[in-house]
């Protein structure tokens, strides 16, 4: 098949009927090549579950497990053959004109897509001849003088573009042949597989139906999640359950996936996403972790300088503002001085909160923080002292954001201290860093990404 016309003015912008029906028709070959295999292999089955001459435990064990795979069998040589008439194993060239094609009984996807094809390039051509007509008969027009010549050159525009209107009718024509087409193939197929030996059990539907609500349920809270944060007094504690709930979540879609992969009914990818889903969700609450203590070890630095700005207590003073310079110039897992273990504990921290006493009890003490009126006045106050909602709202979550208002005031008063000056995009990095973690589980619930 030659390529495909690129120029679709005056009619459209792109091709309408995109595809290469010589391609489809290959794999309609190779789908149909495949069908007549399984049949040789079922009536294979079928003889030797029939032989009685094997007469023992064995034989009889065999023969039963063969019966049992005839009909497996059998369904994948239906899905294969339906598939390979569905999309046809070569393209039937219909001649005559437009009517002949149009009205043309149809023939496999292949020939449907190649007639629907040929439709529409004859249409791009009349509307491309057309317009041709269309543009030398306007220039032609600007120099006539004589009435019945501008008529004339006025009729030809006209006709130039009722052509170009009956084109655009031709283009929806070999659309309209194109979508029945695929349709009749996809319920071709649907129809075969909706009901036989290889549709996945009920087990199976049930893993596969809890896998995607729950994905969908982590996505939306993990989204939530990085929305509440910075409400103060409430917001740490929704983040936390909203969070919470996200990973369990998205370990139930986990270990649902899982079971369906070694079914045979989810490929790697799918349990890949699912497994990388939970482990982002976990590393990026993880970072917020580690924002938060970074925020707080320059907070506890400042006040510890506020302390011992007293003579006689100089050397207290100078340790605090070597740390704050380290704090604020080197890099932050340097200056927490976090080892590789305490690094790895924070990282895992999210994941051990699920199985431990510890974290189920943060987890209740979120739960009362939030029904508890007291912490919702606390949180109406909070907002109106920070100058109202808009002024409120903030990229870090209510508790990172506290220190960093907290750190702010006390930093004014130790501008000598240039190591102070990184301390405030640190923590945005790091609460960026965990937002991008928490968020890019949205892109790998298929739910939240678009049909095509």
């Amino acid at each position: 098949m030659g390529g495909r016309p690129r120029n679709w003015q005056p009619l459209c912008y792109g091709d309408p009927v995109p595809g290469d029906p010589d391609r489809v028709a290959s794999l309609g070959k190779k789908l149909k090549k495949t069908a007549e295999e399984l049949e040789r292999q079922v009536r294979n089955l079928k003889a030797i579950s029939e032989v009685e001459a094997w007469d023992s435990d064995a034989g009889r064990e065999f023969r039963k497990r063969a019966e049992g795979c005839h009909g497996k069998l059998d369904a994948a040589r239906k899905r294969y053959a339906t598939a390979a008439v569905a999309l046809g194993d070569k393209v039937v060239d219909v001649g005559g004109g437009y009517q002949d094609k149009v009205h043309a009984s149809s023939k496999g996807y292949a020939s449907d897509l190649n007639r629907a094809q040929q439709i529409a390039d004859a249409a791009l051509k009349e509307a491309q001849s057309a317009e041709d007509e269309k543009r030398a008969a306007g220039t032609k027009l600007v120099d006539a003088n004589d009435e019945v010549r501008r008529k004339s050159l006025e009729d030809l525009q006209k006709d130039a573009d009722d052509t170009i209107k009956a084109a655009q009718k031709k283009i929806e024509e070999a659309k309209r042949i194109r979508d029945a087409a695929a349709k009749r193939a996809c319920d071709a197929i649907d129809e075969v597989i909706s009901d036989d030996a290889l549709r996945d059990g009920f087990w199976d539907s049930l893993l596969d139906d809890i896998a995607t609500i729950t994905g969908l349920i982590a996505t939306v809270c993990g989204v939530l999640s990085l929305l509440v944060g910075w409400i103060p007094v409430i917001g740490q504690a929704l983040a936390g359950i909203l969070g919470t709930v996200a990973l369990v979540m998205s370990l139930v879609g986990f270990i649902c996936t899982a079971v369906l992969y070694m079914r045979g009914n989810a490929d790697l990818m799918d349990l890949g996403e699912a497994a990388l889903g939970f482990l982002m969700l976990g590393v990026g609450k993880a970072f917020s972790k580690i924002a938060g203590k970074y925020a707080g070890q320059v907070l506890k630095r400042l006040r510890g300088l506020k302390a011992n700005r007293t003579p006689g207590v100089g050397r207290a003073f100078k340790r605090d503002r070597q740390k704050l310079n380290s704090l604020g110039g080197k890099g932050v897992l340097e200056t927490l001085q976090m080892s590789p273990k305490e690094l790895g504990k924070t990282m895992v921290s999210p994941f051990t909160e699920l199985v431990t006493k510890s974290g189920w009890k943060g987890f209740a003490d979120n739960a009362k923080t939030l029904f508890n009126m007291n912490s919702w006045r606390a949180a109406k106050e909070g907002v109106a002292a920070n100058g109202g909602l808009l002024k409120s709202v903030s990229l870090v979550d209510a508790e990172v954001a506290s220190k960093l208002k907290s750190i702010k005031p006390l930093s004014d008063n130790f501008s000598q201290i240039p190591g102070l000056n990184g301390v405030v995009g640190k923590v945005n990095l790091l609460t960026g860093v965990g937002y991008a973690m928490t968020g890019g589980n949205i892109y790998l619930d298929e739910n939240t990404r678009p049909a095509f």
